[in-house]
C-alpha cells in the first residue's frame, strides 16, 4: 500500500498543475483523512468541498493514490466553480440535488469530467518520465518536499482560506 507521502506529493504537483489548467484564482486548503467506518461502507464518502471555508476533504483508507488523486481532481472542480461565483445563490446540496435541480446538475458533471484533468496530468509525467511515485518513494525528482501540516481535521496543505461530495 502507498504511504501518505507519496499522496501528499502527487497531490502537490497536481494541485499546480489543476490551478494553471482550471483556472481557478483563490488557494484551497487540502485534507486527507483515514477513516475506517467509512471506507468499509461501499458508498462511502470520497471526498468533499466545503466552499465556506475552501477546503477539500478527502478520504484516503483503502484507496489507491490514482483514485484519491481523481476525487482531488472533482473537488479542484467545484473549487474552480466557486471562485467562477457558481456558487451564489446554488440552494441546498441535500440527498438528491443533482438530479432534482439541473443548475446542480450541470455543476455535477463539470467536477465529473475533472477527471480527464488528472488523466493529462498523468499523461505528461509519464511522458517524461517521471516514475518516482510508483512503490515508496515519495518525491519527484527535483520536487520541494511538501510541508506537511497535521491538525485537528487531519492531514492538509494548500495555501489560504477556501460541502460538496463526490
Amino acid at each position: 500500500m502507498h504511504d501518505k507521502n507519496t499522496i501528499h506529493e502527487l497531490i502537490r504537483e497536481f494541485y499546480s498543475y489543476a490551478k494553471e489548467n482550471m483556472g481557478f484564482n483563490k488557494p484551497c486548503k487540502v485534507f486527507l483523512h483515514d477513516n475506517q467506518e467509512n471506507a468499509a461502507d461501499p458508498l462511502g464518502k470520497s471526498g468533499y468541498y466545503d466552499p465556506q471555508n475552501m477546503e477539500i476533504h478527502l478520504y484516503t483508507t483503502g484507496r489507491h493514490p490514482k483514485d484519491v488523486l481523481r476525487s482531488c481532481s472533482h473537488e479542484l472542480m467545484h473549487h474552480t466553480q466557486n471562485c467562477r461565483g457558481d456558487f451564489a445563490n446554488m440552494g441546498a446540496t441535500t440527498e438528491g440535488y443533482a438530479q432534482e435541480n439541473q443548475e446542480l446538475r450541470k455543476m455535477e458533471e463539470e467536477a465529473y469530467k475533472a477527471a480527464m484533468y488528472f488523466r493529462d496530468f498523468e499523461d505528461s509525467l509519464k511522458n517524461q518520465g517521471i516514475e518516482a511515485h510508483r512503490g515508496n518513494q515519495s518525491t519527484l525528482p527535483g520536487s520541494i518536499p511538501l510541508k506537511q501540516h497535521l491538525g485537528p481535521a487531519g492531514d492538509h496543505y494548500g495555501g489560504g482560506k477556501g460541502n460538496r461530495s463526490a
